[in-house]
């Protein structure tokens, strides 16, 4: 009867210990150690066991991740892939036609910047990325949308949805698509988990009105009333506390390059657009890439919003709330921009990615400084930089560039970019 119980006892200690994350140590200890682990691990962490996957994949890990201050300041891109260099051995035998190469489109991929450990890595995706598709974050739930886009194929607009959930690692699926293939459309995220959708081109380059909204929990599309105008390569914005969306700019079939002036708003409440004039006067510049938005809580009733700009030498006819200078290695019309929240109270931060450098420029802010800090010389201070925004308590601010180096392989100009707190 003793060795019985014995064995029992025996048989439920080494239950116990295997439901522990690691035998002999207490679960808080591990989990203390665990959170500290960077998020690009935490795939291989998975396959560790059963308790540790369970864990890994169970959104009270990340919000344990942003209590104790290990959460990291993630930038996704969708970015052209480095060309490989080859260097053909002439052949005097071979026509001129044989030695004709055709050209391909670049191939798309995701890349991302751990702003945290200041670290560059490029994620497989899948099959193929389309190309100039939209990648907009859902933070709440943690994923990653790419909507649309060409396919790098036909390059024809497609309707393809694709979601990345980075809670347990990184893990790929398909979403049930537009009900439209488009491209070069606004999208923002309004709440916790609708998206939504607006103009842009259809794959006869015809300039849409038509809109839409995408529940990220059920997986399901709802066609919206249509814009009162065509809008192609317009841009999407939202703001955190706001329940509409807007459209800016944009253009029509019939004027191609000539960006309109105003923007439409979709309001959910009365399922209705309006029309705001005056927001974008700036005909021949697109407000792709270069405008991005910030929302500043001072107490619980009171947003303030921003919309930022990164609009160069072309702001003589609007109103410029306040202006910054930007750094040499900034080009102020080709530039991709994405929100990083904020970093502590009272601070915004922008991340700016330029195709080039550039001379004098110009933004949205106050006085400003700027800083490279410690970077190898291949990419000699340009390409891209973090903003940093300090608002004092007389209302005041102070605003500080911090140059971001950046590996040649991720050098490529992003269509898109967005931003996760993971």
């Amino acid at each position: 009867m003793g060795q019985a119980e014995s064995s029992t006892e025996n048989y439920q200690a080494q239950q116990q210990q295997q439901k522990q994350l690691i035998p002999g140590l207490p679960d808080e200890i591990v989990i203390d150690c665990l959170v500290r682990v960077p998020h690009q691990f935490h795939s291989n962490m998975k396959l560790v066991s059963k308790s540790w996957r369970s864990l890994i994949m169970h959104p009270s890990f990340y919000q344990e991740r942003r209590r104790s201050g290990k959460a990291e300041h993630m930038v996704f891109l969708i970015q052209p892939l480095p060309i490989p260099i080859s260097i053909p051995t002439p052949s005097p035998l071979l026509t001129l036609k044989e030695k004709e190469t055709p050209i391909s489109p670049p191939q798309y991929g995701l890349s991302i910047y751990n702003a945290t450990k200041q670290t560059w890595q490029r994620m497989m995706g899948p099959k193929h990325i389309p190309m100039f598709c939209q990648c907009l974050a859902i933070p709440n739930s943690g994923k990653l949308l790419l909507l649309g886009g060409w396919d790098p194929d036909t390059l024809e607009p497609v309707s393809d949805v694709y979601i990345l959930d980075l809670i347990g690692g990184a893990r790929w699926r398909r979403a049930a698509s537009m009900s439209v293939a488009r491209s070069f459309f606004a999208c923002g995220l309004v709440g916790q988990s609708m998206v939504y959708v607006a103009g842009g081109h259809d794959n006869q380059k015809n300039a849409l009105q038509s809109a839409e909204v995408y529940d990220v929990n059920a997986d399901e599309w709802r066609l919206l009333p249509p814009m009162a105008e065509e809008r192609d390569e317009c841009q999407g914005l939202s703001w955190e506390g706001d329940s509409r969306f807007w459209v800016l700019s944009g253009y029509s079939t019939e004027d191609q390059g000539r960006f309109r002036s105003d923007a439409e708003c979709y309001d959910p409440k009365t399922e209705s657009w309006s029309r705001i004039e005056g927001v974008w006067p700036f005909p021949n510049v697109s407000p792709r890439g270069l405008t991005t938005t910030t929302t500043t809580v001072s107490n619980k009733s009171n947003h303030q919003y921003q919309l930022w700009g990164f609009l160069g030498d072309q702001q003589e006819d609007v109103k410029v709330l306040k202006s910054i200078q930007l750094p040499k290695g900034i080009n102020g019309t080709s530039l991709c921009v994405t929100a990083l929240g904020h970093d502590k109270e009272h601070q915004e931060r922008i991340f700016v990615v330029s195709s080039s450098g550039g001379g004098d420029r110009g933004v949205l802010s106050s006085s400003s400084s700027s800083s490279c800090g410690e970077c190898e010389c291949e990419c000699e201070g340009e390409g891209a930089y973090i903003v940093e925004r300090e608002i004092n308590g007389k209302g005041g601010s102070t605003t500080k560039w911090n140059h971001v180096h950046t590996p040649v392989a991720f050098a490529g100009f992003p269509y898109s970019a967005s931003y996760l707190f993971i």
